[in-house]
Formats: C-alpha cells, sequence, structure tokens
C-alpha cells in the first residue's frame, strides 16, 4: 500500500502542480492580453492623433489658400470697381467742351501750364476742335508760339519749349492720371468705407 500511497501522492502532487501552472497560464495570459490590449490602445490612440494632427494640418492650409484667394478676389474686385470710378470720369470729361465753363477751365489749364515752362516761344499742342479758343487764350496771356493740332484729348493742352527741353502736359487726361494715384486710396476709402 506504501506503493499505492506514493503512486497516490505522486499523482496528487502532479494535477495540483498542473493546476498552479493552469492558474499561471491563465494569470500570464490575461496579462499579457491586457499588456497587448493597452498597447494596441496606445498605439490606436497615437495613430488617431497623428491622423488628427495631420488632417487639422491639412484644413488650416486648405483654408489659408482659400482666405488668400478670397482676398485676392475682393482686392481685385475693389480695383476694378476703383478703375471702374476713374474710367467714369474719363467718360464724362469727354463731353466737357459742350460745357459753357469750358473756355474758362482752358484759360487755367493754359495759364497753369505757362507759368510752370515760362513764356519763351513756345510750341502748343492742342486737340483740333480747341484751336481758335486757344488762339484767343494765348493772345489773352500775351504768348506766342507755334500751335500743333496734333492731340487727341478731352481738353487742355501740351506745352514745350522751343528746344523740346521742357514739357508740361496739362490735359485732363494727364492731369486724371496724375491724380488716380493720389486719389485712389480717397475713391477707395469713399466706396467701401475706412
Amino acid at each position: 500500500m506504501a506503493y499505492e500511497d506514493l503512486l497516490k501522492s505522486v499523482e496528487e502532487t502532479a494535477k495540483e502542480k498542473e493546476r498552479e501552472l493552469l492558474a499561471k497560464a491563465g494569470h500570464d495570459r490575461r496579462e499579457i492580453l491586457n499588456g497587448a490590449k493597452k498597447q494596441a490602445d496606445a498605439i490606436r490612440r497615437s495613430s488617431i492623433g497623428d491622423a488628427e494632427r495631420i488632417a487639422r494640418g491639412e484644413k488650416n492650409k486648405l483654408l489659408y489658400r482659400e482666405n488668400t484667394a478670397l482676398r485676392a478676389g475682393i482686392i481685385r474686385a475693389r480695383d476694378a470697381i476703383c478703375s471702374a470710378a476713374f474710367i467714369d470720369a474719363q467718360q464724362r470729361l469727354a463731353g466737357i467742351r459742350e460745357d459753357s465753363r469750358y473756355p474758362g477751365i482752358f484759360r487755367e489749364l493754359a495759364a497753369e501750364a505757362v507759368a510752370a515752362v515760362g513764356t519763351d516761344p513756345l510750341h502748343i499742342h492742342i486737340d483740333p476742335r480747341d484751336e481758335l479758343l486757344c488762339r484767343e487764350v494765348m493772345a489773352g496771356l500775351g504768348i506766342s508760339g507755334e500751335i500743333f493740332t496734333d492731340l487727341d484729348t478731352a481738353g487742355g493742352l501740351v506745352l514745350r519749349t522751343a528746344d523740346e527741353s521742357v514739357t508740361i502736359e496739362n490735359t485732363f487726361e494727364s492731369r486724371l492720371e496724375r491724380a488716380r494715384d493720389t486719389l485712389r486710396l480717397d475713391v477707395c476709402t469713399i466706396l467701401f468705407g475706412g
């Protein structure tokens, strides 16, 4: 019986050892699974975080590009509207000769130009429609010079010294062009606010 008891004892010890090993294996298995789940969650969170950062970066780039394009479009539209205001002014000037004030305006333009260039013999360039008016105004100002009817202008004149060293353009178009740069900001402020 001692042999049978010994066998039984060995068998029980082996079963106990097997239970311990199975319990430890189950515990280790759960620990490994929990660790793997934690790692998978960390990897998933990291991947999602990376994807979200990349998506935010792409969204910001797209928004920046769209905002830039929108601002550029607004600037182009405002420039077009401001330019249209100057085009409208130029078109209105086209009919100025019909205005009863035109002879006085022409006289002022001529006097300004003469004051800038002097009274030496001058070359006076005008639109052919202003020839009679120009002769009267120059006679009234005591100015002599050769009149050239070679301009196509809404009004005004160009004076040159005989040696062509000094030229003064005092036409409506030249004055409007000079005023365009100076007044552009004012016109845009009036149209669109400060």
